[in-house]
Formats: C-alpha cells, structure tokens, sequence
C-alpha cells in the first residue's frame, strides 16, 4: 500500500524533476503543482503501471532520500488515443504495448548506474507483469516504447546500453524520438 510520507516523496521528487529538467517532460510544473493529494497518490497506485524509485542513504539520518524516478505504464493503464499514432505507423498490433514515463535522476546522483538500474527494474516488471488485457487476448509479445529528446545524449546512451532501439518507423515528434524495446 502507497503511504502518506511515499506520496510526500514522490510529489517534491516530481515536482523537482519539472523544476530541474523541464524540456525533458510532456507536463509542466505549474501544472503537477495544483494536483491534488489524491492526485498524488493515485499516481502511485498499483493498478496498472508501476513506479520505481532510487534512494541514497542520508549520512545525517537513518532514512533514505529519493533521487530518482521511472513509472512504467501497461497495456490496461493506456488510452486509445497515445496507442493511435503507433497503430497509424503499424507499430505494435501484434504486441502488448508498454510506456516508460518520466524516468529522472537528480543531477547530483547521474552517472552512478541509478538510471540504468531503475529502467531493468522497469524491463522486469513488464516481463512479469500480469496486466488484465493481456490475459484477455492471450499471450502475446511485449514491446516497451519511451519518448526521448534529441538533444539528450546520455538519455539515448542509457536506453542503447539497456537494449532499446530508434523505433524508425514512428515520425520524430518536436525534437524527440521514440525508441523501443521488445520484451521477452
């Protein structure tokens, strides 16, 4: 179960990320900042996506700090809408389509493996995810699709080095690209 004090965290951490990297999200920190607590918390919901999270041990305290961030949406948890450009390019039919959305590290914890670590741990729960429409239309293939901006050159290293791939046949949105990733 998602606590208070998680929410807590993941909000300050989120609206850090907007602070920090702006161009690197689809939202705004204006916007997230007026969300709601149950807003909040649903985003941390169990239901159909999953969000992992990187702490550091605080050498001024017992706990932890969040540093970063992946959530990982699947198949139930996706709209029709972000599915139709992809069905328009052919991409996906014949698989159960995941997202990554919003990974980030703070910058003064990048370049440690905590950004490689959280998209495995992603990877993971989309091959051991048991997501109601995959049951409803059997087994099928997993492909995993992330957005990521033209200009960040450790952000395209990161998912290469992971085993993602420019996904070519989807046209390049306002100076980002889509890579992909078929999950055994």
């Amino acid at each position: 179960p998602v606590t208070e004090p998680d929410v807590e965290k993941y909000k300050a951490l989120r609206l850090t990320s907007l602070k920090v990297d702006p161009a690197s999200f689809s939202s705004t920190y204006e916007r997230e900042i007026a969300f709601t607590p149950e807003m909040w918390a649903q985003r941390l919901a169990p239901r159909f996506k999953r969000t992992f999270i990187a702490s550091v041990k605080d050498e001024r305290s017992i706990s932890e700090t969040w540093v970063g961030m992946i959530s990982v949406l699947g198949p139930s948890e996706l709209i029709p809408a972000m599915l139709e450009p992809f069905e328009r390019a052919g991409v996906g039919a014949d698989w159960d389509m995941y997202f990554v959305a919003g990974l980030w590290v703070h910058p003064e914890h990048r370049g440690r493996g905590l950004g490689t670590r959280l998209v495995k741990e992603g990877l993971e729960w989309v091959r051991t995810n048991m997501d109601p429409k995959n049951d409803s239309e059997g087994k099928r293939d997993r492909m995993i699709i992330l957005l990521v901006g033209d200009d960040n050159a450790s952000g395209h290293a990161l998912y290469q080095k992971v085993g993602f791939t420019n996904l070519t046949s989807m046209p390049p949105g306002e100076g980002n690209s889509y890579m992909s990733l078929k999950v055994a």
